[in-house]
């Protein structure tokens, strides 16, 4: 039934006497039985009457009754069981009416772990439960990388892996240049670094002021006992942290360091919320996220999504800043506190600073609603002069392109990545692995891999709009002839011919079509060629990443293999251990030991044969790390 279909129709007659009047969550179910709706309640009786009797007015909530047919109830004993509840089960069912955060890996967040005997700073997407101390989030990773090279400029922590700081016996480029004391070969004492380690965490932290004093009792200090060249590096370092500090303007100075302030903008049935990230009084960043099709109160939305988007942020700020009343606030502040291991506070704040800082994150959610229409617009203004430049029949709404990968013939790949609307679909991307080629043939693994993925869509009824094929003529008339004999010789497909040096310039990018001599070529600076060449360049990352992996395995199998005492057993053990060949060349003799099946002996003997093969044949220079005289 269509929505227009619905909106004349009556809300069913659902009784709320059923319900129970204590906590917990309801799972309000269509006619088919499928779950469309999950909510929580302080009261479940007074907020099903509330639905049921039309008692509340509000047209979203109408318009999702009329799609309700049954009610189910699951009590609990408090309101912070009822928050989880419904998390859980917002993940389990995915109702269409829910706001549901994605699991991706977009929460950018810098790690230190001070436990470390050296430990430095790095980029990370996720957070684990592993002691290490964990700031930001950052809204991408150039944000977090500049971070990091600011603090590598003040503070010169090694930037090297575990395995290089393990296995170097002379000082890198990073330490000639003043970015690194050299832990690998002695030149700094661990407690010398720990203190470093300190400074850094005070500057992570947001507490400048206080590094700020102690840099300046230590130089006063350093002073008086004569060591001034000491001294003098301490007042070069905080001459560039205040330098660093002036060009971070400070945002809030009312005591709280560090907030999360959400916003919301609402247009019909579109949603857009805005999150602003305050840590050590000035503003990190924020993130933005849109929802579609949600049709209950503004209030449960924000509830709902604040409990799933706390459940994976790697921070959890002291205060949490929300633009309308939350029933569950109390229990929300209670949970988040927990999970930090310090108060939490869940405000809806009303005057003053706070109130301003959330009328902030709303018009940035409106900005970010209007900026994100325009590039809607844009796409779908790229997608109609595809059509036209290529004669397509309709829209390319969905569009997959397709790559070979292959070194000389050896563990030949293939990949496919996906556009929606002119974005990409990453969930939709698949890989391939040639399994009846030997040797080099790109054609004929072409062919394998559109064999492959369109017998199954023809039988799933899953068809692109468009077939886009990295390669000239060639490789399109492979494509065509895949299709024919598949009977889809009506599915639109082209070839896109890369731009390539010719004659002091460069040739132009090419689109091929069946049954046409000359190629397309549409403004080389147009939507068209923009879209379609990011596309194929998305497929040749896939393609190229996916074969660099297999190969790395292979190798590593190899040398597995060849060790006595491993055999195809022991090996598969190791990669489910460690979760990768890169782990497994990289850990260390305890971990190795740490897999079912290793000795203590045999675990150091594939150790030295790893560290082998890394260095060709020493365990001295392992080539990831910069030597004097090469560039870092």
């Amino acid at each position: 039934m269509s929505d227009q279909e619905t909106e004349n129709t009556p809300v069913p007659a659902l009784d709320a006497s059923g319900a129970p009047a204590q906590p917990g969550c309801y799972l309000m179910k269509d006619a088919a039985g499928k779950i469309i709706y999950v909510g929580k309640a302080k009261n479940l009786r007074a907020r099903i009457r509330s639905y049921f009797n039309e008692t509340d007015g509000r047209h979203s909530v109408k318009f999702l009754m009329r799609r309700v047919a049954s009610v189910e109830y699951l009590v609990v004993r408090t309101e912070k069981e009822a928050l989880l509840l419904e998390n859980s089960l917002i993940k389990q069912h995915k109702p269409r009416y829910n706001v549901q955060l994605k699991d991706d890996k977009t929460h950018i967040s810098l790690r230190l772990d001070p436990r470390e005997k050296f430990p430095r700073v790095t980029v990370v997407r996720r957070h684990k439960q592993d002691g290490a101390r964990y700031f930001g989030p950052y809204h991408d990773t150039q944000a977090a990388r500049k971070t990091v090279r600011q603090v590598q400029r003040l503070f010169p922590l090694r930037t090297c892996s575990d395995h290089v700081l393990n296995n170097r016996t002379r000082p890198c480029l990073y330490h000639q240049m003043g970015q690194c004391l050299a832990p690998c070969v002695g030149l700094v004492t661990p407690e010398a670094y720990a203190e470093l380690t300190a400074q850094v965490l005070l500057v992570l932290e947001g507490r400048s002021a206080e590094l700020e004093r102690t840099l300046l009792a230590e130089i006063k200090r350093l002073a008086e006992a004569l060591r001034f060249e000491e001294a003098a590096a301490l007042r070069d370092r905080l001459h560039d942290l205040r330098s660093t500090l002036e060009k971070q303007g400070a945002v809030v100075g009312d005591g709280v360091e560090d907030r999360d302030v959400f916003g919301v903008h609402t247009e019909g049935r579109f949603t857009e919320a805005q999150a602003l990230f305050y840590r050590g009084g000035k503003l990190l960043g924020g993130r933005a996220w849109s929802f579609e099709a949600h049709e209950m109160p503004l209030p449960e939305v924000l509830g709902s999504f604040l409990m799933q988007y706390y459940g994976t942020a790697p921070v959890i700020p002291r205060e949490v800043l929300v633009p309308a009343p939350l029933e569950d606030a109390e229990a929300l502040a209670e949970l988040l506190s927990e999970r930090r291991g310090g108060k939490v506070d869940v405000l809806f704040p009303q005057r003053g600073e706070k109130t301003r800082l959330v009328e902030l994150a709303c018009r940035n959610a409106k900005r970010s609603f209007e900026e994100k229409r325009l590039a809607d617009k844009a796409a779908m203004d790229a997608l109609e002069l595809t059509k036209e430049a290529l004669h397509l029949p309709r829209l390319p709404a969905r569009i997959e392109c397709f790559d070979i990968s292959t070194l000389q013939g050896s563990m030949t790949v293939a990949s496919m990545a996906v556009f929606e609307n002119g974005v990409p679909a990453k969930d939709r991307y698949r890989r391939f692995s040639i399994k009846t080629l030997a040797g080099q043939d790109d054609f004929g693994a072409m062919r394998e891999v559109l064999m492959r993925r369109y017998t199954r869509a023809v039988a799933e009824g899953d068809l692109p709009d468009l077939v886009l094929i990295d390669g000239g003529r060639g490789q399109l008339g492979v494509a065509t002839a895949a299709l024919h004999d598949l009977g889809l010789d009506d599915l639109p497909h082209a070839g896109i011919a890369k731009s390539r040096a010719e004659d002091g310039g460069r040739s132009p990018e090419r689109f091929f079509l069946p049954n046409r001599v000359n190629p397309v070529v549409p403004p080389q600076n147009g939507p068209v060629v923009r879209m379609l060449a990011r596309l194929r360049d998305e497929a040749h990352r896939f393609a190229v990443t996916y074969h660099r992996k297999k190969r790395g395995r292979a190798a590593l199998d190899s040398v597995l293999l060849g060790m006595p005492g491993v055999g195809p057993k022991r090996a598969k053990a190791l990669l489910a251990a460690l979760g990768s060949a890169a782990k497994v060349r990289a850990a260390t003799v305890e971990e190795l030991r740490a897999v079912p099946g290793f000795s203590e002996k045999l675990a150091r003997g594939l150790w030295e044969r790893l560290q082998q093969t890394e260095t060709g044949g020493t365990v001295s220079e392992p080539p990831d790390a910069p030597q004097a005289g090469e560039t870092p």
